[in-house]
């Protein structure tokens, strides 16, 4: 584990240690009751004024306190600085700056985590330190820069999300990234973001506004949009990744990839082949993954290699890639099979779930368990009709339709032929369970986080694992 100096981070933050800290500081934290023993708390100003929790951090095992006004009424030692929040960014970005190491800094509309999970497979999980969870925001960027141990990790990969204009130049000058993933452009925060050019603007900033030159890569989508189109053809560290087998010689600024998939008696495996100016061609056999899922695992695949990753290594490590929790998990029991894939939702991670449900199941009943898409801004209904329009039903398909916003997804789904009998629209969660827990055939559970599809899922389903076995949910 990383230890911070006293004197180090008082020359960071130009800030006054009021008492010296007695034990070592190995470590941050914002929030009051989840401290380790060794964590400098950070009285952050927001939505409560942390200062008021000092207290309870020292109590909790805090060694030192990072404040912009100091309490007299404990002996905590406290480190004063004009804004402790700035102040908590400087450490992270400077304790960065001396890291040797190679930093991969990876946003998008969708796929972030996915692709920050299989990369971190890619680089070798033992000497590689990577966000945990999905803490990738101003707050949760400084704490995984802060986890870096210049002694045991070589390799760090940072997610890096934004729901407001301005956001990325803050995270991107923290995480001064080596290379950039971006994985794509989609309909997402609007509320903030306000349309496409803007969503694409503040995420190339992640790369614009770096203090070092990056490795950039993305997907050819991404040129539509000036500031990608403007730095590939400016810039030499650039990959575009296309769809599909090249038809001649591969350019230096460009990469290939395709998936393969066969479905069989022991399971339905995928094979990635991927295509790279100055590398042989690599093939992968993968679990079974959706359009979306590829797209990003060949991303992760092209950044390993930038990293300095062997294609032998790559080809021994990526097998061991699963979705994580709530990203495309399939469960079966009592002779059905559902699929939970409801960490969040946009407009692009809903059809591509819905497509790959479709080719996952071609062949039994299928019952579409959909709730809302949050955060689409004043166009959200537009957004949901659109979707139902784009789905292809069957006669025996049902579709349930959770709260309002979702309820919008029936309009499209009539315009496009489905019968009125086959769609439910339902204000309570509740009522979905008998339905889902009766329907034979396979389930399909996407939506934002808020709704918690998860619990819809019967007691009686269990995982899948990459043998064909199932192990307990």
């Amino acid at each position: 584990m990383p230890i911070f100096d006293p004197d180090t981070l008082a020359k960071w933050t130009s800030g006054d240690w009021k008492s010296s800290p007695k034990g070592s500081m190995t470590g941050f934290g914002i929030d009051s009751r989840k401290l380790k023993s060794g964590d400098i708390f950070v009285a952050i100003n927001a939505d409560r004024d942390g200062h008021d929790y000092l207290p309870d951090a020292e109590q909790n095992g805090a060694v030192a306190g990072l404040v912009n006004k100091v309490r007299l009424d404990i002996t905590l030692p406290q480190l004063l600085v004009k804004d402790s929040f700035k102040a908590f960014h400087d450490i992270a970005s400077s304790h960065r700056q001396k890291f040797n190491g190679t930093v991969v800094g990876i946003t998008g509309s969708c796929g972030k985590t996915s692709t920050k999970d299989a990369l971190a497979i890619l680089l070798g999980e033992n000497e590689t330190l990577y966000t945990e969870g999905n803490f990738n925001n101003h707050l949760g960027v400084p704490l995984t820069l802060l986890r870096i141990d210049y002694e045991n990790h070589r390799k760090c990969v940072v997610e890096a999300g934004i729901n407001r204009i301005g956001e990325m130049k803050i995270l991107s000058r923290m995480i001064s990234p080596d290379i950039v993933i971006v994985t794509l452009i989609a309909p997402s925060h609007l509320e903030g973001l306000i349309n496409l050019d803007t969503i694409a603007s503040e995420k190339a900033d992640l790369f614009l506004k770096s203090d070092r030159d990056s490795t950039v890569i993305f997907p050819e989508d991404c040129l539509k949009y000036k500031e990608f189109s403007s730095f590939f053809k400016e810039n030499d560290d650039v990959i575009v990744l296309r769809e599909g087998q090249p038809k001649g010689d591969v350019k230096p600024k460009e990469s290939y990839y395709s998936i393969w998939t066969e479905t069989n008696k022991i399971g339905s495996p995928s094979l990635l082949r991927l295509w790279r100016h100055g590398l042989p061609s690599v093939s992968i056999s993968l679990p079974i993954l959706s359009r979306g899922m590829g797209r990003n695992i060949a991303l992760a695949v092209l950044a390993a290699c930038e990293a300095g990753v062997s294609v032998q290594e790559i080809s021994d490590r990526l097998p061991r890639f699963r979705p994580s929790a709530l990203r495309g998990k399939c469960f079966q029991g009592r002779g059905r099979s559902y699929l939970l894939d409801c960490y969040n939702a946009n407009p692009a991670s809903m059809e591509d779930s819905i497509e790959f449900f479709k080719s996952k199941f071609p062949s039994t009943p299928k019952l579409y368990v959909l709730a809302g898409m949050e955060e689409l801004g004043g166009n959200e209904k537009i957004f949901h009709v659109e979707l139902g329009r784009k789905i292809i039903g069957e006669k025996n398909d049902v579709f349930i339709l959770l709260g309002k916003k979702a309820s919008w997804i029936a309009e499209g789904l009539l315009e496009n032929g489905i019968r009125e009998d086959q769609v439910i629209v339902l204000m309570e969660m509740s009522d979905a369970i008998p339905i889902v827990e009766d329907f034979n055939g396979s389930v399909l559970f996407k939506g934002s986080r808020t709704y918690e599809l998860e619990n819809l899922l019967p007691s009686w389903a269990v995982e899948e694992n990459n043998a064909g076995e199932k192990s307990k949910c």
